[in-house]
C-alpha cells in the first residue's frame, strides 16, 4: 500500500467536530463571578440592620464599604500575576477559599474595627477574580467571541449582586444577618473545589479538549482587518521587551484612559451595590424588604444591556473589522444614553417610577460592559491579566474615594432634609466622564508592543 493516502482518499475523511469544554469553563467563569458578588454585596441589603446592632452611622458604614474597595485595588496586580506565576487553575480556586473565609470572618465581627479589618481582607481576596477571569477569556476563546464571552462573565456578576439584593432582603426576615452570610460563604468553598477538579490553565491541558477545538480557540477572527492597527512584531520568549516595564505603562495614553473609564464606570455603578437601598428608605419611605427588592431592578437592567452589547460589540467587529468602533464607539452611545436616562430620574415623584428609569439607564450603561473587558484584553496583549487588574484597580479607587464620600453626603442630606437628587446629578456626571474617557483609548496599540517598521 502507498504510505500517503491519496487526493481522493482524505478528501472524504471525516471532519473531527470540536469539543465543547470551552463552554463548560465559561459556566465556571460564570459561576464564580455570581458567586462573587454574592458575598460582596449581601452587606448592601444588610446595611441597616448592621447599622442598629452595631450603632454606625452611614459615614462609618461608607468606611466598611471602602475598606472592601481598598483592599480590591490593591491586590490587582498582585492577584494578576498570581495567575501568570501558578496559573489561572490554581489562582482563582485559592482565592475563592480566601473570600469565603473571609465572609466568615466579617459574620463573626463586633466592632467596627474587625468589620473594617474583615471587609479589607475580603476585598483582597477577591481582587484576583477579574484578572485571571479575563486571562482565562484570552486563553480559552477566539478573538471574534471574547465580546460575548466578556458580557456572559460580566452579567453574571449583575446577576449574582440583583439574586443577592431579592434574596438576602427575603432570609433577613427570617434569619440573623450573620446566619445570611455564613451560607452565602460555603458557595465560594464547593465552587473552588469543583473548578480545580476540572479546569486547566490552558486548553493543551485538558485531556478533554480535542485538536479541533484547540485549533478553533487558537485562530484569528475572520473579520475584515482594521486597516488602522500597528504591525507589531512578537519578542521572542525571554526578551527584555516581553516584560512588564514601569516607563512604558506610566507613558501609554491608552493605559490611562481605559483607567480614567473604569474609575467613572465603577462610581456609577456602585450606587446600586452600596447605598441604593439605604437611599430609597431615606429618599422615599420605603421599607427595608421593598428597598432591596427594588434595588435589583437597575441591576437587572445591567445584565440585560451587559448581554446585547456582547453580541454587539462582536457583531461590529466582524461587520466593519474596526475595534475601534466596537469598542470605544459603543462605549460612548452606550455610557452617554446612561447619563440621559439618570438624569430623567431625578423628574420622577415615587421610588416605582425613579427605579424604572434608572433601570433603562443602567442597562444601556451594561452595554459598556464587554467595551471595557474586551477592549481591555486587546490593549493587554502577552500580559491580559495585569493590564486589566490596573484597569480594574482604577475601578476600586473609585470605591474607596466616592463610596465615604457618598456616605457622608447622605447624611448631610438627610441631617439638612436637602435635595435628595444631589444624589443623581453626581452620578450622572460620574457616566458623562466615563463616557469621554473612551475618546482617548485604541484598541489597536498594545500598552507593551514593539512596533515594526
Amino acid at each position: 500500500m502507498p504510505e500517503n493516502p491519496s487526493a481522493a482518499e482524505t478528501s472524504f475523511a471525516p471532519l473531527q467536530q470540536p469539543t465543547p469544554v470551552r463552554f463548560g469553563v465559561l459556566a465556571l467563569l460564570a459561576t464564580a463571578a455570581g458567586s462573587a458578588y454574592l458575598t460582596r454585596h449581601c452587606i448592601a441589603v444588610a446595611n441597616t440592620t448592621i447599622q442598629e446592632e452595631l450603632h454606625f452611622n452611614n459615614a462609618q458604614m461608607g468606611l466598611i464599604l471602602g475598606a472592601f474597595s481598598f483592599g480590591y485595588l490593591l491586590c490587582q496586580v498582585p492577584g494578576g500575576w498570581l495567575g501568570n506565576r501558578f496559573g489561572t487553575r490554581a489562582a482563582l480556586a485559592i482565592l475563592s477559599i480566601l473570600w469565603s473565609v473571609c465572609s466568615f470572618w466579617t459574620a463573626a465581627v463586633s466592632s467596627l474595627s474587625q468589620l473594617i479589618a474583615s471587609r479589607f481582607a475580603f476585598g483582597l481576596a477577591q481582587a484576583g477574580l477579574v484578572p485571571n477571569a479575563a486571562q482565562v477569556v484570552k486563553d480559552w476563546f477566539p478573538i471574534g467571541r471574547r465580546g460575548f464571552i466578556s458580557s456572559i462573565i460580566a452579567i453574571s456578576m449583575s446577576i449574582g449582586a440583583a439574586l443577592t439584593m431579592e434574596i438576602t432582603a427575603v432570609l433577613l426576615e427570617s434569619y440573623h444577618w450573620r446566619w445570611v452570610f455564613r451560607l452565602y460563604s460555603l458557595v465560594g468553598i464547593v465552587w473552588a473545589v469543583a473548578f480545580y477538579v476540572w479546569f486547566r490553565t490552558l486548553p493543551r491541558q485538558h485531556t478533554w479538549v480535542n485538536q479541533a477545538e484547540r485549533e478553533l480557540i487558537e485562530k484569528e477572527d475572520d473579520a475584515p482587518k482594521d486597516r488602522a492597527a500597528p504591525k507589531t512584531v512578537e519578542p521572542p520568549h525571554g526578551d527584555d521587551d516581553d516584560r512588564l516595564r514601569a516607563g512604558p505603562m506610566l507613558r501609554s495614553m491608552n493605559l490611562w484612559a481605559v483607567c480614567m473609564q473604569s474609575f467613572f464606570r465603577a462610581a456609577g455603578y456602585n450606587l446600586f451595590v452600596t447605598f441604593f437601598p439605604a437611599f430609597l428608605e431615606f429618599a422615599y419611605g420605603v421599607s427595608r424588604k421593598d428597598a432591596g427588592s427594588l434595588t435589583k431592578w437597575p441591576l437587572l437592567g445591567v445584565i440585560a444591556g451587559g448581554l446585547f452589547g456582547g453580541l454587539l460589540v462582536d457583531a461590529i467587529l466582524r461587520r466593519t473589522g474596526s475595534k475601534w468602533l466596537s469598542r470605544c464607539g459603543v462605549a460612548m452611545g452606550s455610557l452617554g444614553l446612561t447619563s440621559a436616562f439618570i438624569l430623567a430620574s431625578s423628574w420622577t415623584t415615587t421610588a416605582d417610577g425613579l427605579v424604572t428609569v434608572i433601570s433603562i439607564g443602567a442597562m444601556c450603561s451594561g452595554i459598556s460592559l464587554s467595551c471595557a473587558w474586551v477592549g481591555t484584553i486587546d490593549i493587554g496583549g502577552r500580559h491580559t491579566a495585569v493590564i486589566v487588574g490596573i484597569m480594574n484597580m482604577a475601578g476600586c479607587l473609585s470605591g474607596v474615594i466616592v463610596t465615604p464620600l457618598l456616605g457622608r453626603l447622605i447624611d448631610s442630606i438627610k441631617e439638612t432634609e436637602g435635595d435628595w437628587n444631589l444624589v443623581i446629578y453626581l452620578h450622572v456626571a460620574f457616566y458623562l466622564a466615563a463616557a469621554v474617557s473612551w475618546i482617548f483609548v485604541n484598541p489597536n496599540k498594545e500598552v507593551m508592543a514593539r512596533h515594526g517598521k
